[in-house]
């Protein structure tokens, strides 16, 4: 490989090669800290991934039997002679298996969290697996994504540890783009933006050696490219070449800063804290008409910068203090304070992370980065406390905090997204079809009118919550409480553990299965109060058919027909009289579940006791389903039978009621609903 370099490429190799020094360094300061924050199997995982891709041996995790299964490892003895393992035996001759027809992994590298401060007991390890595809074929790719697949599942299986393997085409990469990671096809939504993660957050572990992590930043993209053709090839022969092209990271254009902002607003929804972090250097950089650095750009050159004693560059704390300072200069002391907390509360994690953090002391990296940040914002004492003390906050300071994050990630799009449709009217489009269904998913997260069944600001609250919820009647509606584990009684129950509250059970009903609250080891229970006017089995079986009905969603499926529809799609659970008193045939109110084109659940009551006429009742019913939502048939229309036998009379009057209504214009409302009507 030597002999084909030119000289004054060979010169820029070893330059490069120089700088790399710096960057192992930082690696190693990284690693060192991705051991002090990581469980054992998190550990273990680590430990053994590289090995477990470079053989394919029937005693090993990952192991096939198909011979054609590609692995191997480049570079795969310097690994190993720097990660020695604590038991050789498994991994020595003559227990191997033959050595590889080629090697398939080129280079292996971690993006996200692991090796900074961001990890929690929640993060987990997501390698990309680079390869050549034109050492594949199609039935080799197949056999090479099932063997990352049972890697995967060792490490859940044995470690408790979830780590991802994504296969990386290189030929795609180094075009800037990437192959879908994932159902919601987050690789197309916003390459760029994950791109730019990859190379702030990169961990190496094996393999080549990515060229532009060494790049100098005075040369420009054009040399990087020139260089990365000889110096960094896609296809060798003999010795693998030492670095690897990943790409060059770029500012994505201004349709892709939009959909990176509603990518982040719509991911946030499980992690709140994360996205607000990472969508304010997109605010940033759309306000300053994309002049500020990538925060990959600063990392990197800080690690050329960085003294021993400055070491690791964490790439989080990075985030943090580029983030915090534009808060500074652009938002309120409000909203600053607001994201501060975010940050630190991202840091803490769960409890036992935070506790362990205090435990170890100064050498601790979540310690530094507190202490650092505490004594930079002149937090007053207790402050850093309290958010300690977040896992023993009650719902509902839990719900008000995430709250209020979700409004200013909102903030944060609609100004980014009026900023750019300004700017560049031609060259962005929220509602594209790829789009188009995140578009929904934030209308639908941001509910606003007053029938929206609402949604928790943060899959983490959901998550914290027991699977035992009690449903109470108090003075203003409703109020269902988490029941903690650990209570027997209901008396024990507090007002903190109260977690929602509306006028009507079916409402809090169809807020339960909607946060996915609801599932097969949920027991609900109803205060003793309640029970003259609901039963328990009625609201289970109310809670069963919700949950028929009205499954979760994924919302790159949803109809891009009527995606913008408010009036209802799909079924429609009607229920008369839901906490009424039982008597007889008499209709008391009327409660309807739905959901809209952008799967927002909706719910609808109408109060007819005021009303002496049975059909008076029913042609008022019919009015609020047709307005409200938009039903003109009775085709979509499910009914929740109930103790009283006669009310199934009743639905069928109703939806004779819909038919005629709609179908005979010539006669008047009144006489066509009246003879639509089964004698009562």
């Amino acid at each position: 490989m030597d002999e084909l370099i030119p000289p004054p490429m060979a010169s820029l190799e070893a330059a490069l090669k120089s700088r790399l020094s710096y960057l192992l360094r930082n690696n190693e300061a990284r690693i060192r800290d991705l051991r002090t924050l990581a469980t054992p199997g998190f550990k273990r995982t680590f430990d053994l991934a590289p090995a477990l891709l470079h053989h394919n041996h029937p005693d090993l995790p990952g192991y096939l039997s198909d011979p054609q299964t590609p692995h191997g490892l480049v570079f795969y003895d310097v690994w190993l002679k720097n990660n020695p393992f604590p038991d050789p035996r498994p991994f020595s001759d003559p227990y191997l298996d033959r050595k590889p027809d080629f090697l398939a992994v080129e280079c292996l590298v971690l993006i996200g969290s692991s090796g900074s401060v961001g990890h929690t007991s929640r993060s987990d390890l997501d390698y990309w697996v680079c390869y050549n595809p034109d050492r594949f074929t199609e039935n080799g790719l197949r056999l090479f994504r099932e063997k990352l697949a049972a890697i995967t599942r060792w490490a859940m299986e044995e470690n408790h540890t979830e780590a991802n393997f994504y296969p990386i085409d290189l030929a795609v990469l180094g075009q800037g783009r990437l192959n879908s990671l994932s159902e919601e096809r987050d690789g197309e939504v916003a390459p760029m933006l994950l791109i730019e993660e990859l190379f702030r957050t990169i961990l190496h572990v094996a393999g080549r050696h990515p060229l532009w992590c060494v790049w100098p930043p005075e040369k420009t993209p054009e040399e990087y490219k020139e260089t990365a053709k000889i110096l960094a090839p896609l296809a060798w022969e003999k010795e693998p070449p030492f670095f690897v092209d990943l790409g060059f990271p770029a500012k994505p254009r201004p349709q892709e800063y939009l959909a990176s902002a509603m990518w982040l607003t719509c991911k946030s929804e499980h992690d709140p804290f994360k996205g607000l972090l990472k969508i304010m250097p997109i605010m940033e950089a759309v306000e300053t008409e994309f002049q500020s650095p990538l925060l990959c750009e600063i990392v990197r050159d800080k690690v050329f910068s960085a003294k021993n004693e400055e070491l690791p560059v964490d790439p989080y704390t990075v985030t943090v203090d580029r983030v915090i300072d534009f808060v500074s200069r652009r938002l309120s002391p409000k909203l600053l304070d607001l994201a501060r907390e975010a940050a630190v509360l991202k840091v803490l994690g769960r409890s036992s992370d935070h506790l362990d953090a205090r435990n170890q002391g100064p050498t601790n990296p979540k310690t530094r980065a507190l202490n650092r940040w505490r004594e930079e914002w002149a937090w007053p004492p207790g402050k850093l406390e309290r958010l300690r003390d977040y896992d023993n906050w009650t719902n509902a300071e839990k719900s008000a905090e995430a709250q209020e994050l979700i409004k200013l990630l909102f903030s944060c799009y609609m100004i980014i997204a009026n900023h750019l449709m300004t700017n560049f009217p031609g060259q962005v489009d929220a509602q594209n079809e790829v789009l188009a269904p995140m578009a929904a998913r934030m209308l639908g997260r941001l509910g606003g009118a007053e029938v929206t069944v609402e949604l928790l600001p943060s899959h983490i609250l959901r998550e914290n919550l027991s699977k035992r919820f009690l449903f109470r009647r108090e003075t203003s509606g409703w109020t269902v409480y988490a029941w903690p584990e650990e209570l027997e009684d209901e008396g024990d129950i507090v007002p903190s553990d109260a977690i929602y509250q509306t006028a009507r059970a079916a409402k809090a009903a169809a807020w339960l299965v909607s946060n996915q609250l609801y599932g097969p080891e949920t027991k609900v229970r109803l205060s003793a109060l309640d029970t003259d006017f609901l039963s328990l089995e009625r609201l289970n079986e109310y809670l069963e058919k919700l949950a028929e009905l009205f499954p979760p969603i994924k919302f790159h499926t949803l109809n891009p027909q009527t995606i913008w529809q408010a009036q209802a799609q799909g079924p429609v659970l009607l229920t008369f009289n839901f906490e009424e008193p039982v008597e007889g045939r008499i209709i008391r109110s009327l409660d309807v579940i739905y959901r809209t084109g952008w799967g927002e659940t909706r719910h609808q009551h109408k109060d007819v006791s005021s009303l002496t006429v049975e059909a008076d009742k029913l042609f008022l019913l019919s009015e609020l389903l047709h307005e409200s939502c938009g039903i003109s048939s009775s085709e979509p229309l499910v009914f929740l039978p109930g103790p009283q036998p006669l009310m199934s009379r009743v639905f069928t009057n109703l939806m004779g009621a819909i038919n005629v209504r709609f179908r005979s214009k010539s006669q008047s409302q009144g006489q066509s609903f009246t003879k639509s009507l089964i004698d009562l």
